[in-house]
Formats: C-alpha cells, structure tokens, sequence
C-alpha cells in the first residue's frame, strides 16, 4: 500500500484504486490487497496471482470513462469463471472495489501517506448499499471515535487499518549489514543503523537506510526513542559493545530483539540464561552460510514474527 500511495501522489497520469473489500471463501489475498491502474494501462501491485489484473485493468476503462466507481465480482468457484481460480488457491468469491482517483480521493490518500510517516494508524472506512453501489468513504486516524452510517441504505461497511511501517533498527555497521538492510528495506521496514564508526555507519555505505546514527550506545539510544513496535538487530560484532547495548534496552518492552551470534555467546552476554524474548542466534535455522545467506535467514525470521503479530492464532 505504501508504494501505491507514493506513487498517486507523484504520477501526474489519471488512476484507478482497486482494492479488494470482501472475500467469501478462499482467495489468494485477502481484503485491503490494493492495485493502482493507470490510464495507459500499466499497474502497480497485485490483487491475485495473475489470474484477474488483465481483466481488471479492462473494467478500468469504463471506470476511467465514467470517473465513478464501481464493483466486480469474481466468482472463481464457477464454471464461467474457473479458468482464473485453477491452480492458484483461489476457489472463493472476491469482491473488488474499482474507484477512480479524483482530486478529492487524492487529498485525502495524501493523507494518509502523511499521517503513516508519521507512525499513525489510519482506519479507512467505506460504505455500500446492497448492490456494491459506493456511498461514502473515510480516513480517520484509529484513536478517533466511530461515527455510525448516516445513509440509512448502507447494507455493507468495509474497514482497513492502514498501519505505519515498522522500523528495524540495527546496532552494527559492517560488511554483513549492508544485504540485512537492502531486504528490510525492500519488504517495507524504515531501517535506522546504528554504530559509532563514521567511516561506516553512513549514506554512502548502506543507502537503503533511512537514518544513520554515530555514536556510543548511550548517545545513540537517546536519540532513538525506542517504542514497543521497534525491531531490533544487534550485530556490532563487539562483545563490550553489545553488552552495554542489551543493558540500555532490556527495561524496554520491544517488539523484536535479536542477536547475531552463538547461544553461548549470546548467553555470556546476560551472564545468565537467554531471556524467552531474545532471539538468538538470530534468523531462521535454514543452514546459512556468508553474510548474504544468513541476511536471508535473518528477513525470514522478522517475515515469520511480523506475520504472527498481524495474525495471533
């Protein structure tokens, strides 16, 4: 969602936002799966594994001739429409929302684009009678009270969380940092590096960061502000260091916080056991060899604890 946003407010070219609002059965994506479709036909995002963009991108037409929106129906489970469902896990109903950006639609992603650079939380809300017809949509930030439908033909409300990207903070700069950031980046964390070596911890050597920060643990953590969503990386590959890293940041109640090397190691560095909340050696046990294998073990692991925060069961 996030490029998608982005990218509305920089394309100077008419679009359509689809996004699917319901899903009956089983479906490949789920609902607030969103694609952009531009007036030249190209698109950004996906909303199945290729089976309906190419139709979808058809609808647009009509929605670009009318500036209106409107909804399809796919029901991938039916003889007429199984060539799109075979093989793909797609044997469901999926109802998709086709809306033409207009100047007001584009105010208000714009935002939301503002409001999650931010780090906070938008719900979006829309509402349709009992034909799939739209009669209104919002943007609220989640700590703002609901508001019940005022149209009494409102026979369907659909409602998003738009959620920040999270942020992954990484203690170490070296040469086995650089592909750990380039993945998070790429799967949408807000990565900020950590080290107090200047000739490392920059721009030019780790671009895909968002943030460089120089210092010894106790200049960087003030100027961090750690919160309880924050990921945590700790690789500096200095024992003194990591210590009194762990020591400023255990009292912190974070979402994620592992450790680059050994259990042993890891556990002379608490003098004790290894606290439950601690994930180390981190990354996911896949046989991992050199800094690229083991980044991927690494992104696997935030992958597998995002996804288990996003869905508890």
């Amino acid at each position: 969602m996030y490029t998608i946003l982005e990218e509305v407010q920089s394309t100077s070219m008419e679009c359509v936002l689809a996004t699917i609002i319901h899903v009956e059965g089983s479906a490949y994506l789920r609902e607030g799966t969103s694609m952009l479709i531009k007036k030249d036909g190209s698109s950004l995002g996906i909303i199945s594994v290729g089976c309906i963009e190419e139709d979808l991108i058809l609808h647009s037409c009509r929605v670009f001739e009318r500036k209106n929106t409107e909804t399809f129906v796919y029901h991938m489970e039916s003889d007429e429409d199984l060539e799109w469902g075979i093989g793909t896990g797609c044997n469901g109903t999926i109802y998709i929302l086709l809306e033409y950006v207009d100047h007001k639609l584009k105010e208000h992603l714009s935002y939301v684009l503002a409001s999650i650079k931010e780090a906070k939380v938008i719900v979006h809300q829309i509402e349709l009678d009992g034909d799939w017809n739209l009669l209104g949509y919002s943007f609220r930030p989640e700590d703002e009270n609901h508001n019940a439908p005022k149209d009494k033909d409102v026979s369907f409300i659909y409602m998003q969380k738009i959620i920040p990207k999270p942020r992954l903070i990484i203690f170490g700069a070296g040469c086995d940092v650089y592909p750990v950031v380039t993945m998070a980046a790429s799967i949408g964390f807000l990565v900020t590096v950590c080290d107090w070596r200047s000739e490392l911890c920059n721009e030019n050597n780790i671009p895909d960061a968002v943030s460089h920060i120089v210092g010894f643990p106790t200049e960087i953590m003030e100027q961090l502000s750690l919160k309880k969503d924050d990921y945590v990386i700790i690789m500096t590959h200095n024992f003194q260091r990591d210590k009194e890293i762990l020591s400023l940041m255990m009292d912190q109640s974070l979402s994620y916080i592992g450790i680059l090397g050994s259990k042993k190691r890891t556990a002379s560095l608490f003098g004790t056991k290894i606290p439950n909340n601690i994930h180390s050696p981190i990354g996911l046990s896949i046989g991992a060899n050199g800094p690229f294998e083991i980044a991927v073990s690494i992104i696997a692991e935030l992958i597998q604890h995002k996804r288990m925060k996003e869905h508890p069961e």
